[in-house]
């Protein structure tokens, strides 16, 4: 994943920069891999690279060899060494051998991996406040990596009885946090913090002390926090969970649920009876209906709410490390098991279990899945004595097993292990009395995660719109419609004119049409544009990369899915993935860079 990075103003060489003579500075390193810090010489050049001779080595499959060079002194400067996958600074491309002015706290890039001279935490100037964009992109790649690597880190949410003021806090936070931790506002009079490569023990101590150097400054601030992954391995469940312990409750954070319609009603009273119990649930519907809110609210009101809650993308895992990431595996058990690995089941213990697009697990471990859901047992890779695990099953899936079971693609057997209850969840156009709560809950999010008051109202002309639209993607192309008309709107109302063309031509499609049965791979009916006589799946694809420009991360927001499903279909279909053509234009999350 690229990590999002902050704007920064194209500007020369500063007094910071010329502040680089004092020696008090350090080099922050985040990486696909790991994230480091390096002290940093009053003055010199410092080798930036992959090998071992390099003054700053960094070991990440996208930096080169020796990739770039580093001028300390009284004008810090940045050379590219004529790298395999470039260096950036200020969004453009280095040249080889030219000499680019730096400045501290600008960050710059060597292939995917990002770096930032900073002053070091003994030094009096105050600490950097991101974004909460910035601050979601650095959270998702810490999760990434602590999944790979066996990491732990911890997420504190801080908020206050009464605000003080920015510098109060921030001087805090500066007395406290290391140089690999991130700090960051999330809205009006409230802050979040990622400390980076922490273990329960250490955050907790990082914890007392960021609390007591905000009540030393008269501040009267209340903490949450989550511990990855005790708590949860997902971005959203760790910000929900560290919010919710703000107010001093035990799970993680409601996510808004609009029942408006009477089946909807209907499927939450069930879920309500069922709930109780230890029976899997099946969830069906198209992509975008909201499953994996179903899936939350049946841990949410089980006895096992307390417990993690772990959602596992099926169609992300790759079948040859699959058996290793869900079971674990012993220390010694395959070339660079170095250590004994936990599977996800088991970090789950006590908890729920939501196996997310279910019908796109590969056949041989569906074999392996439908023993652990019999047994309730797992045997790590390379182990010999099988350890019992208790979890509560949710699959989810867009597609209709039966038809799977039919066609083979889906063993029978694992099918009515899954489904010891099913949901169909009905598609946004049968629901048409929650598109506008919907929608007016979607505008409230995003002006609150970018600190925009007051929020803009939706017209009546826009709302019409919105209501008479068919939905393919359904409530997630509602959530992605109504963020582009909320960066769009400079006014106090969103009108048609900030919504997509392709939304206000199908707005005046006639309704009531029979609503198509799930088949296949229904998130490629999201794509807009595509001709609907586009054959099948791979021409769509196809039809979206070139309506996106060969944006990859684009184009699997248009189809409903992942970007790593989108590249694997790509695989799947001999389909060439498209390349940068110009990489300091391109947006962020295109095409991988090529190992240096």
């Amino acid at each position: 994943m690229t990590m999002p990075r902050p704007s920064v103003p194209d500007v020369g060489v500063t007094r910071e920069a010329a502040a680089a003579v004092d020696g008090a500075l350090t080099l922050l390193v985040v990486g696909e891999i790991a994230v480091s810090t390096h002290d940093l010489a009053a003055t010199g050049a410092i080798v930036l690279g992959r090998a071992p001779t390099c003054d700053v080595v960094i070991d990440e499959a996208t930096v080169s060899r020796i990739h770039a060079t580093l001028h300390l002194g009284p004008a810090m400067e940045l050379e590219d060494a004529g790298s395999a996958n470039g260096t950036r600074i200020r969004d453009a491309a280095a040249a080889p051998g030219i000499r680019l002015p730096l400045a501290v706290d600008e960050p710059f890039a060597l292939g995917s991996v990002t770096l930032i001279v900073q002053r070091r935490a003994t030094a009096a100037r105050p600490r950097r406040v991101w974004s909460h964009g910035y601050f979601e992109g650095r959270l998702e790649d810490e999760c990434a990596r602590a999944a790979r690597f066996g990491q732990a880190f911890a997420l504190v949410h801080v908020a206050f009885e009464r605000t003080p003021h920015t510098d109060v806090v921030r001087g805090a936070m500066t007395s406290v946090l290391r140089a690999a931790d991130v700090f960051a506002v999330y809205g009006p009079g409230e802050y979040e913090v990622l400390l980076a490569a922490t273990g329960r023990v250490e955050a907790e101590v990082l914890v007392t002390r960021i609390h007591a150097a905000l009540v030393d400054r008269g501040a009267r601030p209340q903490l949450g926090v989550a511990h990855y992954p005790g708590d949860g391995r997902g971005p959203d469940v760790l910000v929900g969970i560290a919010r919710e312990r703000v107010r001093g409750g035990k799970t993680g954070e409601r996510r808004e649920i609009v029942l408006r319609s009477d089946r909807m009603r209907e499927i939450y009273e069930v879920l309500g009876r069922i709930a109780g119990g230890d029976i899997s649930v099946l969830l069906l519907g198209e992509t975008g209906v909201g499953k994996e809110i179903v899936a939350e609210a049946v841990h949410r009101l089980s006895p096992r709410a307390a417990r993690p809650f772990l959602r596992l993308n099926c169609a992300a895992l790759s079948e040859t490390l699959l058996e290793s990431e869900l079971f674990g595996h012993e220390k010694g058990s395959f070339t660079g098991a170095t250590f004994t690995k936990l599977g996800l089941l088991e970090t789950a213990a006590g908890g729920t279990v939501v196996l997310d697009e279910i019908g796109e697990l590969p056949m041989s471990a569906q074999v392996k899945l439908l023993r652990v859901l019999e047994e309730r047992q797992v045997l790590r890779v390379g182990g010999l004595t099988p350890g019992t695990i208790d979890v509560r099953f949710v699959a989810a899936t867009n597609r209709d097993l039966e038809a799977e079971i039919q066609r083979g693609a889906f063993r029978e057997d694992l099918f009515y292990r899954l489904n010891g209850f099913s949901v169909s969840i009905p598609p946004l156009r049968e629901r048409v009395t929650e598109i506008e709560p919907l929608a007016r809950y979607f505008v409230a999010e995003f002006c609150r995660r970018n600190a925009r008051y007051p929020e803009p109202e939706i017209s009546a002309v826009a709302l019409e719109c919105l209501v008479r639209y068919r939905w393919p993607g359904n409530i997630r192309e509602l959530r992605n419609l109504i963020e582009r008309a909320v960066l769009l709107c400079t006014g106090d109302a969103i009108t048609p004119h900030h919504l997509p063309l392709d939304t206000l031509e199908a707005a005046s499609a006639p309704r009531g049409e029979p609503t198509a049965p799930i088949r296949g791979p229904r998130p490629t009916d999201a794509i807009a544009p595509v001709p609907a006589s586009a054959p099948d799946e791979r021409a769509r694809i196809t039809a979206a990369l070139e309506h996106c420009g060969g944006n990859q991360t684009r184009a699997a927001i248009m189809l409903g899915i992942s970007r790593r499903t989108l590249v694997k279909r790509l695989d799947a279909y001999g389909l060439v993935r498209p390349r940068k053509s110009r990489p300091d234009t391109s947006a962020p999350g295109d095409d991988d860079p090529e190992p240096g």
